[in-house]
C-alpha cells in the first residue's frame, strides 16, 4: 500500500484548480454574435482603408483584453471603428498614404485601462481604448483627435 503525504495531495489539488482557472471562459451566444458583428464591421473599415491607402493591412480586436465582453454594454466598438476609419482621412495626402502603406501592416483594437491612445510597433498599429479615460492622448499634453494622434506616430 502506498502512502501519499498530505502535502502532495494539496499540491495536486492546487494544480488541478489552477489548470481549471487558466482555461478561457466559455463565450455565450450573445458574446459570439457580438464579436461576429464587431468583426464584420471592422472588416468593412479595413477594406475602405486598403482601398484609399493602397495597402493590405489586416484589422482585429485583441479579444483577450475583453475579459467580460458584453455586446449590449460595450462602448469601445465605435472608437475602434472611428480610429481605423480615420486612416482613410490620413491617406488623403501623398505623405499620409505613403506613411500608412509603409508603416502599418495590421491594426489591433484593445481594451485599455491606461488611457485612450495609439501606438505603433513593428507594423502593428494598436488602438488602446479606455472607456473611463476616453479622451485621446498623444505625445503632448491635451486632447487629440484620432487623425492628430495617428499623424503624430506615422
Amino acid at each position: 500500500m502506498f502512502r501519499i503525504p498530505s502535502l502532495c495531495l494539496c499540491l495536486f489539488a492546487s494544480l488541478a484548480i489552477a489548470d481549471e482557472s487558466s482555461k478561457p471562459a466559455r463565450l455565450t451566444v450573445a458574446q459570439k454574435n457580438g464579436w461576429a458583428v464587431y468583426d464584420k464591421d471592422l472588416k468593412e473599415k479595413e477594406d475602405a482603408v486598403n482601398k484609399a491607402c493602397g495597402s493590405a493591412l489586416k484589422s482585429s480586436y485583441d479579444k483577450a483584453t475583453y475579459p467580460a465582453f458584453d455586446p449590449m454594454k460595450d462602448r469601445t466598438q465605435s472608437a475602434c471603428r472611428s480610429a481605423v476609419s480615420t486612416l482613410v482621412e490620413v491617406c488623403g495626402t501623398a505623405d499620409g498614404k505613403a506613411a500608412v502603406k509603409e508603416a502599418v501592416t495590421k491594426t489591433v483594437c484593445r481594451l485599455s485601462t491606461d488611457g485612450t491612445r495609439v501606438s505603433l510597433d513593428a507594423g502593428v498599429l494598436t488602438i488602446h481604448i479606455d472607456p473611463v479615460k476616453s479622451s485621446i492622448a498623444g505625445k503632448e499634453a491635451g486632447n487629440y483627435s484620432w487623425k492628430g494622434a495617428l499623424e503624430e506616430i506615422l
